[in-house]
């Protein structure tokens, strides 16, 4: 049983300290332990193990990754990323079925994740307020349903001010967009700072303000603004830019 593939991988995640240990280069037992965070028996047990797995190798001045070694440090970095994140957007992952986001929850294990509550209810609209009055320049995004007339009117007046801004709809945000907010509509499509999108289906709602990215889950029974994560780690950014020109490129300018 201890040679299952699910206990030698248990292990492994068990040793992924003792190996990141060694990540920079030789380094003895001692020094393992103290980057490691271990005891010395400890030490000596895994680099024991993961040198008879070929995960380590030893040499004069200390204990080396093999290229095999660091092969499997980067995939079980990857995977505590991936479980870190999916822990961290969990509210947000109730509400947002998406394969986008699954595929990629390693890029909020630092964001700031705001909940709504019976507490304060309007927390969620208040921060989106504040970010979009916080921040000029460039900005771009998704909207499938809106969830707060307050939040339009801060995106409108930002519009105003000068703010440049390309986004896309869906075709029903639009429409209700129409319904419920005819005179916005009708005024940022007259600016030329803007330009709108419509596709028919779109995985979620986010906003990038500035270089920061606010991911949007809305409560499907009552409509408002439930969760966001707030983050400005580049690859997080650099992921939701290529998300949004992937919908863009395929979609119908209208304004």
């Amino acid at each position: 049983m201890r040679n299952s593939p699910l206990d030698r991988d248990i292990r492994l995640l068990q040793r992924a300290s003792i190996l990141a240990a060694c990540r920079d280069g030789p380094a003895d037992r001692s020094t393992i332990a103290e980057r490691a965070a271990r005891s010395r028996t400890t030490v000596y047990r895994a680099t024991t193990e993961l040198e008879a797995d070929g995960l380590l190798e030893k040499r004069a001045d200390g204990y080396s990754l093999t290229n095999f070694g660091t092969t499997i440090l980067e995939q079980l970095t990857g995977f505590q990323a991936e479980l870190a994140g999916a822990w961290h957007l969990k509210p947000l992952l109730d509400r947002i079925d998406a394969p986008e986001l699954r595929d990629h929850v390693e890029l909020f294990a630092d964001a700031t994740v705001v909940e709504a509550s019976a507490d304060a209810p309007y927390a969620i609209e208040q921060r989106l307020v504040a970010l979009i009055g916080a921040n000029t320049g460039e900005w771009f995004g998704f909207t499938r349903e809106f969830g707060s007339p307050a939040v339009v009117e801060a995106v409108s007046q930002a519009m105003f001010d000068g703010t440049s801004a390309e986004w896309v709809f869906t075709s029903e945000a639009v429409g209700r967009l129409s319904e419920q907010h005819p005179e916005a509509q009708t005024e940022m499509r007259a600016l030329d700072r803007t330009a709108s999108y419509v596709v028919e289906r779109l995985p979620f709602n986010f906003a990038v303000f500035g270089g920061r990215l606010v991911l949007i889950a809305i409560d499907p029974t009552t409509g408002v603004h439930a969760d966001i994560a707030i983050t400005e780690t580049p690859d997080a950014v650099a992921w939701a830019r290529h998300l949004f020109e992937t919908y863009r490129d395929r979609a119908e300018r209208v304004s």
